[in-house]
């Protein structure tokens, strides 16, 4: 229910931060996250884990639900799109159809009656109902027995993690439509299928039903043939016209033009293997065409490419577009745009320049703010909840990606100025391979080589969320390419060598779908 037919995982979260400010303790958007489709006793057990008895989780669970109430009495209860459609279909077809949710039934039969789902129904399965909630199974076999069903002619319709993995254990196809909470490739791996809408789901059934196969790509499609949210058109040439001022013509802007546009069809591609809805995926690309803007009059400005040298140019970029206004121009290309607010982030960096952003419920333009901030960084920021991680991870995936490319494309003299003498000739430094055979991204900090700079670009692959990248950096070859720099330098040629076997063996662990350590 909560999360599928109704959006009211926002709601939910804004009462838990409540009640949390009420006892004046912190409450960590994971934490919320973990309580998402569990029964209450599980949820109550990952919250005395983490306060460890220092509070009390019934009483902030009640005040968690009465602040809830309070703001659907000035809100509603709002719907999922699509959610008539399916009413609709599974009446016409005689279809039969069951709710099993981990909400307590006093709550949860209020909320069906008033969003009209009722009288639809063939039964209701309550969180109180069984003696083990999702994850295990016992709710959706419960399901099936309203239905008189047999569990494998039985699909499931899910949002959370827990959901997923109890309509899985249950033998039941499970149709996974993404809300507040990002799964990953083991829990995805559960799933037949993602759809973007619960109107989407009517197909899935008639092709499963005619045993054809409904891909996720096929339904994207349709999916943004039906829901058009950004005018790339309109985009692209507000893109063309800013980056028009800076002479497309010198080889340093062509090639952060070129880096842009193919960041943002990384995006799309990316989001779409991440299951992110269709206005999500839309959002992506449109982070992926603007989160270099800043490099543009940083070379204007300063002749260099170089942050260290120069500002940082992900947080210059972020300022030009949402404290100076240029995002308006592109707003233009938007047909949801709610909730945006100039600058919203600019008061957010500490005294020693530390970026803290853990608030919630941000808008769609903040949540595409913090992607293009945090794009450059190490690591994104602590206190981020899953549908900002997705934005943030999507784009910083996508732009490392095309990093490998433009460093195949561009004389490495030139990235790294320095002549081809000293390239061919330096060493790579021991803290460098020490960092790489921990499988991590080397800092600029450390390197001290040109030969330390090329080891670092080849880090970035140990960087990459999420399976879908280390794909696609694959099928490219521009990481081979890279590892195959031949040094005049042996000693340097026998760690390339090195540095190669110990790449292709982690790249060929994430593909064969086990996570390297």
């Amino acid at each position: 229910m909560d999360g599928v037919m109704i959006d009211t995982e926002n709601q939910s979260n804004l009462g838990w931060l409540w009640a949390a400010d009420r006892e004046n303790v912190e409450m960590p958007l994971w934490l919320i996250d973990s309580f998402k489709g569990a029964p209450a006793n599980l949820s109550k057990s990952f919250f005395d884990n983490y306060y460890h008895g220092s509070r009390d989780y019934w009483k902030m669970r009640t005040m968690r639900t009465e602040h809830v109430h309070s703001i659907r009495q000035t809100e509603g209860v709002p719907v999922k799109p699509g959610l008539q459609v399916l009413l609709n279909y599974i009446k016409n077809r005689g279809l039969k159809c069951a709710v099993a949710t981990s909400t307590q039934k006093s709550s949860a039969e209020m909320s069906l009656h008033n969003i009209g789902a009722w009288d639809y129904l063939s039964g209701v399965v309550y969180g109180d109902e069984v003696e083990h909630g999702k994850p295990e199974p016992d709710i959706f076999f419960r399901a099936a027995g309203f239905l008189g069903c047999e569990p494998s002619e039985c699909i499931v319709i899910e949002d959370s993690i827990n959901g997923i993995k109890a309509g899985h254990a249950a033998g039941m196809k499970v149709i996974h439509v993404p809300d507040t909470i990002e799964i990953n490739d083991e829990v995805r791996a559960m799933t037949d299928i993602v759809c973007h809408s619960l109107s989407d789901v009517p197909m899935i059934v008639e092709a499963w039903n005619e045993d054809r196969i409904v891909d996720t790509v096929e339904l994207y499609e349709k999916a943004k043939i039906n829901r058009v949210y950004v005018d790339r058109v309109h985009v692209r040439n507000t893109f063309a016209e800013y980056t028009d001022r800076y002479n497309p013509k010198d080889p340093k802007i062509k090639l952060k033009i070129d880096h842009t546009y193919r960041v943002a069809d990384l995006c799309e591609r990316i989001a779409i293997s991440a299951g992110m809805c269709a206005y999500d995926v839309e959002m992506a690309w449109l982070s992926g065409m603007l989160h270099d803007v800043g490099r543009f009059e940083q070379v204007k400005r300063f002749n260099t490419f170089s942050d260290t040298d120069s500002v940082d140019h992900a947080k210059f970029g972020a300022d030009l577009l949402f404290k100076d206004g240029l995002i308006d121009s592109f707003l233009k290309g938007m047909i949801k745009c709610s909730g945006y607010r100039p600058g919203s982030l600019e008061d957010r960096y500490d005294v020693d320049g530390t970026f803290a952003y853990a608030k919630l419920n941000k808008s769609d333009m903040e949540i595409l703010e913090l992607a293009i901030r945090c794009h450059n960084m190490y690591r994104i920021p602590e206190g981020l909840n899953s549908r900002e991680k997705a934005f943030c991870n999507v784009l910083r995936d996508a732009d490392k990606i095309d990093i490998m490319r433009v460093n195949n494309d561009t004389p490495l003299e030139d990235i790294y100025n320095t002549t081809t003498e000293e390239l061919k000739n330096s060493a790579i430094s021991e803290e460098v391979m020490e960092c790489f055979y921990e499988k991590r991204c080397i800092l600029k900090s450390i390197r001290r080589t040109p030969a330390d700079i090329v080891v670092g670009h080849v880090s970035l692959a140990y960087e990459l969320v999420y399976d879908e990248s280390v794909r696609i950096m694959k099928e490219q070859g521009y990481l081979e390419k890279l590892m195959d720099f031949s040094s005049d330098n042996e000693e340097t040629n026998g760690r390339l060598a090195q540095i190669r076997e110990k790449m292709n063996s982690y790249i060929e662990e994430r593909l064969a779908g086990n996570r390297a350590n």
